[in-house]
């Protein structure tokens, strides 16, 4: 019976209405609105509030699970805790591949609400970096899993590339997205095996490709080709510093979309029978947010003398904005999608109840509200640096300490802090920190895997 006759139709609307709403609603909170604190606590070094409030939130919204774990895995391995944040990496690449086994459930979900009713399976550039950094975890541990991790790290970049270049239908550059430390790492573990200096200049050559201006690289790759690890009786000290703040996304709107879906009304208005909620609701979309770095490099002293500095070996923040906008035209399509499936169920409720003029005006502005529920997908690996840099030393085998400080222009700009490292002949040692501005984050990491073993 059309709906204007019917007497339990003003019930049959409100509950349709009711309905879309509370389907929308489901989206409506930020990610990046729920991680602020979390941020905060962090970027204060104040790590015990930040894990509190982390593990509260992975605990919480399902959704939120896997990018609070990654940020509580940053904030343990920075606790001195590396073991620890291993697991918790390791758990989320498996959760990861197993949302991207489950996209095509998760879809119909998104399409009544927003993209945040998505199993989130990460970003490129996290899926990416989570390699990278379950190496570092593993070297501050023990070691034993950190190549398996860079040859992950580089196989998962393969699938990428394979994958964009389907989705744009047009050719897109093999070596995108790759972090240069994860080849360096890898050449770095081959080389320490005293042996394989034929894998270890294949490794730092990709770095090189990456990194051409690079003149770390350009001395490792004649290292290398010559087979010598270091001096006899010298070993070799890897300083590690993440700096800067990373990338992390907010919502913004989509113009360009929102015109789109303008002319998309004006075809369903002209060749349907019923009208469409109008285009009113702003298209919300995330945008990728690069914080600045407040300074530029480590400088390094051994034993009271200033030796060299750090130098960048992974831009995050290039990497993120380059797997991104690679990425973007695929989620625009899915967020025009989204809407028009919207648009679409509305009109399908009006042709099948029949309903009259003042019932489509009603509904359309239940459908207005529908739209304005979405909210962008915010959820993103929020305590990423910005860059991770690095410095080769070789020194003689013993006990040295060692001074880190971060500087500009080559000046100290903050405190500097000191750890002691033991070197063994013809072995790696690891000295890793954290300096997201210009103080250090927990503790400064040194570990030699050779010892632990």
């Amino acid at each position: 019976m059309p709906l204007h006759n019917s007497a339990a139709s003003p019930l049959l609307l409100v509950a349709l209405l009711g309905g879309l709403l509370l389907a929308g609603s489901l989206g409506c909170s930020s990610h990046s609105k729920r991680l602020r604190t979390s941020r905060q606590d962090f970027y204060s070094n104040n790590l015990p509030a930040a894990h509190r409030s982390l593990t509260e939130l992975s605990q919480g919204i399902r959704s939120d699970h896997t990018v609070a774990e990654l940020d509580l895995a940053l904030i343990e391995l920075f606790q001195g805790q590396p073991a620890s944040a291993e697991l918790r990496l390791r758990q989320v690449r498996d959760q990861w591949y197993e949302a991207e086994q489950q996209v095509l459930a998760d879809e119909a979900q998104a399409l009544l609400t927003d993209d945040q009713r998505r199993a989130y399976s990460g970003d490129v550039h996290e899926k990416l970096l989570i390699g990278v950094f379950l190496a570092l975890a593993s070297l501050m541990h023990d070691g034993s899993d950190a190549e398996s991790y860079t040859l992950q790290t580089l196989m998962k970049q393969q699938q990428f590339v394979e994958q964009a270049t389907a989705d744009n239908q047009t050719e897109v550059p093999d070596l995108l997205g790759i972090p240069p430390l994860a080849p360096y790492l890898r050449g770095m573990l081959r080389e320490a095996t005293l042996h394989d200096y034929d894998d270890a200049a294949r490794m730092y050559q990709l770095t090189a490709a990456l990194l051409p201006q690079h003149p770390q690289v350009a001395q490792d790759i004649q290292r290398a080709a010559y087979g010598n690890h270091s001096q006899p009786g010298h070993g070799v000290v890897y300083v590690i510093a993440l700096v800067g703040r990373g990338p992390y996304k907010e919502e913004t709107t989509a113009p360009v979309t929102q015109a789109v879906m303008l002319q998309a009304d004006q075809l369903f208005s002209i060749f349907g029978k019923y009208s469409v909620p109008p285009t009113l609701a702003p298209i919300k979309v995330p945008e990728l947010v690069c914080p600045p770095k407040q300074f530029d490099l480590i400088g390094v002293q051994v034993n009271g003398q200033p030796i060299s500095t750090t130098l960048p070996m992974t831009d995050i923040r290039h990497i993120a904005q380059n797997t991104f906008q690679a990425q973007l035209p695929k989620l625009m399509a899915r967020t025009v999608a989204r809407r028009i499936a919207k648009k679409g169920a509305v009109y399908a409720v009006k042709s099948q109840m029949q309903a009259n003029q003042l019932a489509s005006i009603a509904m359309d502005v239940a459908g207005v509200a529908w739209e304005a529920t979405e909210s962008a997908d915010t959820r993103s690996w929020g305590l990423l640096p910005g860059e991770i840099q690095l410095l080769r030393l070789e020194l003689p085998v013993g006990k040295h300490q060692v001074t880190l400080e971060p500087t500009t222009a080559g000046r100290p700009v903050a405190a500097a802090k000191t750890c002691y490292v033991e070197v063994l002949d013809a072995c790696n040692s690891y000295v890793m920190g954290y300096w997201p501005d210009r103080q250090l984050i927990g503790q400064l990491l040194v570990n030699c895997p050779a010892l632990v073993r």
